[in-house]
């Protein structure tokens, strides 16, 4: 019976928990907090889980919040020019935004109920060398360990070295919901800024992410000291949507607008990167990478946690497979998640990058033609059906003509 560390509690290393459980294979979580601490801290992240996600959650059993009310229905994309830009396009199954603080948790309780093992580490290289000497194999999906240098940076998979966006994203009242419920994504030449429902413990709230390009307007809000000026931060935010995306902003109340809790903003920037996917330890076990711990994307495209889940029914399947563990089993399973992974880097290093031909055209199509509108939005579930149709200006023309001769 082969014994799994798995280091990290995030959506790619519960994922991979839980499907190793249904497998058979005996698994050790390794979390830097507790499920209550998680609870009660600081959100993570605001990531919208679309239906393959949703899927892997029903094969798992823990799709607690799979009902009608949860669902996000499309994506109502809108961008400035001569002719302006904007279309709704449907989602072939419905997405959902739940707070990780909410989500995380339940999923832990539902490892430990399934008999898992739960224990607490900081994940720095030396803590994850010696547990590797309890078990066959060590995942490493923490974010945390980036600073290890256990996973070196990937230069050829990483053409960025500085983060292309400055990010300002929160959870607030105030902002009406849509029927049907939908992602509202607004493109600009300051940045984008989008926003859709997110069910929260205290109840349903909006999530907000503003991407701000370098030196541009949006970009103050991240550098707006939200726990000691929240109302400053609040009307700072207001004035830049109703700038910059003056459609959100009708949906929005001024006199009910605020963050939903205390400290419900996250302010930063994310380098793209894609780290070496293993490495062998001090004890001579492997240590595999997974996750944020392997690559990490700009949010731009909503595939973090998409792409996290994915990799880990992939990679389950090979553990469940049996060993050796050996560096042909990390090299056979570095090749098969790239396979994954490849498409999303692709695409969300080309939507932050200087704009494209082929975009635009797509674009502008899709805001007279509803085939292609769905089309477009249907991929953000299918990344490399995505890649295949954004690559270039040849694959966009290509992709359109099927899309339209349909």
């Amino acid at each position: 019976m082969h014994d799994i560390a798995i280091v990290g509690a995030g959506i790619s290393g519960l994922h991979l928990a839980l499907r190793l459980q249904q497998a058979g294979v005996g698994t050790t979580l390794y979390a830097e907090r507790s499920a209550e601490e998680i609870a009660a801290g600081r959100p993570l992240s605001l990531p919208v889980r679309f239906g393959a996600t949703r899927r892997r959650e029903q094969e798992l059993g823990v799709a607690h919040w799979d009902t009608a009310d949860h669902h996000t229905h499309g994506v109502n994309f809108v961008a400035p020019g001569e002719p302006g830009i904007h279309f709704f396009g449907r989602l072939d199954a419905p997405a959902s935004g739940i707070d990780l603080r909410l989500y995380l948790p339940r999923l832990i309780a539902d490892y430990l109920q399934r008999g898992g093992r739960l224990r607490i580490m900081t994940p720095d290289a030396a803590g994850i060398d010696r547990i590797s000497h309890d078990h066959d194999l060590v995942v490493v999906a923490s974010g945390r360990t980036a600073s290890t240098g256990l996973f070196p940076r990937d230069a050829a998979r990483s053409p960025y070295t500085r983060p292309q966006r400055v990010l300002t994203a929160g959870l607030f009242h105030g902002i009406a919901p849509t029927d049907p419920g939908w992602i509202h994504f607004q493109a600009g030449e300051a940045g984008e800024i989008f926003s859709t429902r997110i069910l929260t413990a205290d109840g349903p709230v909006h999530g907000m992410v503003v991407e701000a390009l370098p030196g541009g307007p949006l970009e103050q809000l991240a550098a707006h000291d939200h726990a000691a000026d929240p109302a400053g931060f609040v009307k700072t935010l207001l004035s830049l949507v109703a700038e910059h995306a003056p459609q959100l902003r009708e949906r929005i109340s001024e006199g009910e607008f605020a963050i939903a809790r205390p400290g419900d903003v996250i302010q930063g920037g994310i380098t793209p990167t894609v780290r070496r996917s293993w490495t062998t330890l001090p004890s001579g076990r492997l240590a595999l990478a997974l996750g944020d711990a392997w690559v990490v994307n700009d949010p731009l495209t909503g595939q973090g946690a998409n792409l996290g889940s994915a990799c880990a029914f992939e990679l389950a399947g090979l553990i469940a497979a049996g060993g050796p563990y050996d560096t042909a089993f990390a090299e056979r399973a570095a090749q098969r998640l790239w396979q994954a992974a490849e498409p999303v880097v692709a695409w969300s290093n080309l939507n932050i990058g200087p704009p494209v031909e082929q975009l635009g055209a797509l674009f502008t199509t899709a805001t007279a033609d509803q085939r292609v509108a769905d089309a477009f939005v249907a991929n953000f579930d299918d990344p490399a059906a995505m890649w295949q149709a954004i690559r270039s200006p040849e694959a966009a023309q290509s992709w359109l003509a099927r899309v339209t001769s349909a």
